[in-house]
């Protein structure tokens, strides 16, 4: 699967078709504990009651335009969600060129209606194209999500009124004012 991969990789910065990498993330009002201690033989406890406030997001990463697409969900995302956002990137996509958009194996990526998968196919050229199972490392929009959330975002105000404006300036300024280089 890495070969073909990279195959495509080379077919889309050479534009030939075009490439995109879909999955939803989560950001949280509170910062990701990575790390934690307590003290020896106690368990460790952290209040969760004070992050509740989540802003979900669906991407997609276009691998030869370095461009990130995205919509903020305050509620979890849903299959029927994901599959709206990859119905309008379908209906948005160049009718010129084959788009190939690699999802992960999240369940609600699979049991698309075979009537929408059809239209895509035939009427738009986008084709989904499932990574093998646990296997993340191949999805280049989690590398992103993992900087957006770790060393891209600024905890200066941990507000729940704030979350979702914070969220959608700090993935609005991908490819502007936070870059990442794909080997």
């Amino acid at each position: 699967m890495q070969n073909g991969l990279s195959l495509m990789q080379q077919a889309g910065r050479s534009q030939k078709i075009e490439l995109l990498y879909f999955d939803e993330a989560g950001f949280s009002c509170l910062p990701n504990v990575q790390r934690s201690w307590s003290p020896l033989a106690m368990p460790h406890t952290a209040d969760a009651s004070l992050g509740r406030k989540r802003a979900n997001v669906m991407g997609v990463l276009d691998y030869a335009r370095n461009q990130l697409h995205f919509e903020i969900c305050e509620h979890s995302v849903r299959r029927d969600d994901a599959i709206g956002f990859l119905d309008r990137l379908a209906i948005a996509s160049t009718r010129d060129k084959w788009t190939f958009i690699v999802l992960d194996n999240a369940s609600m990526h699979h049991h698309i209606d075979p009537l929408i998968l059809d239209r895509w196919i035939l009427l738009h050229r986008f084709v989904p194209m499932y990574l093998p199972p646990y296997s993340p490392e191949l999805n280049l929009i989690e590398i992103l999500w993992k900087h957006a959330k770790y060393h891209w975002r600024e905890f200066k105000s941990w507000s729940k009124n704030l979350l979702v404006d914070e969220v959608h300036s700090l993935l609005a300024g991908f490819g502007t004012k936070f870059h990442i280089r794909y080997a």
